[in-house]
């Protein structure tokens, strides 16, 4: 019931706004209307047959039922706008809830819905051609954003199944490792020398070194320095003023 106040607060907030823009606004939320509509249907065939606690599901089954009527006349004073601009989706969708709701519903979201039709009727004025034009690039575009943000969030699920489904690489052997990070500070290095001085490049250097184990130091130090002349190779205009 929490949600069916808060749309209803919604649509009565919109009721202050021109007509055009109150149009606009309430086609934004029309998804939002029809999703309520449909999970309370399914709360109604879910307590019809639980059977666990019949005063439980009778409430629950009532509560359902007022939620979609109350919709249900919303709906209709949305598809007036519609059906006057030759659009027919509002009406389209609302029959299908109809064949959805248990038979002893219907006739009240009909009722439900024809009301809110008339009323619109009643309050709005017939709209020109070209304000039916701008309803319904509205509308296109709104769509066309529901449609983007639902591709996108599509993507980033696929994106993250195949993160899943990644096989684990194994870790990386420590040698190998060494050998990459000694070009990478080789060619830094380079840079270094010229820019802070032979002082701080030498210290680096040591730092480096010192983390090597013996076992493949001499690898490393030749790969440090093909690093190294790459770097020079790469800043052949370097020098102390354009640091």
């Amino acid at each position: 019931m929490s949600r069916l106040n808060s749309t209803l607060i919604m649509l009565c907030t919109l009721s202050v706004l021109s007509f055009s823009g109150h149009a606009e606004l309430q086609d934004q939320g029309l998804n939002s209307i029809l999703q309520i509509i449909d999970k309370a249907i399914e709360d109604i065939s879910s307590s019809e047959t639980s059977g666990d606690n019949p005063e439980a599901d009778a409430e629950a089954q009532d509560n359902a039922t007022t939620t979609i009527v109350n919709l249900s006349k919303t709906l209709g004073s949305l598809s007036y706008s519609r059906l006057q601009c030759g659009e027919a989706d509002v009406l389209s969708e609302f029959t299908q809830r109809v064949q959805k709701m248990p038979e002893q519903g219907r006739d009240a979201m009909r009722d439900a819905f024809q009301e809110g039709f008339d009323k619109s009727k009643e309050d709005t004025q017939l709209l020109s051609t070209d304000e039916c034009a701008r309803l319904t690039q509205a509308r296109i575009r709104t769509e066309a954003v529901d449609e983007t943000n639902v591709v996108e969030e599509n993507q980033k699920k696929e994106t993250e199944q195949l993160l899943e489904k990644e096989p684990e690489l194994p870790p990386e052997e420590p040698r190998l490792r060494h050998l990459r990070i000694a070009e990478l500070s080789g060619q830094l290095a380079y840079k270094r020398k010229i820019c802070d001085g032979e002082e701080v490049f030498t210290r680096d250097y040591n730092a480096f070194i010192k983390s090597v184990p013996e076992d493949y130091l001499q690898e490393v130090k030749d790969m440090y320095w093909k690093g190294y002349k790459h770097g020079r190779r790469m800043n052949p205009d370097l020098n102390s003023d354009t640091c």
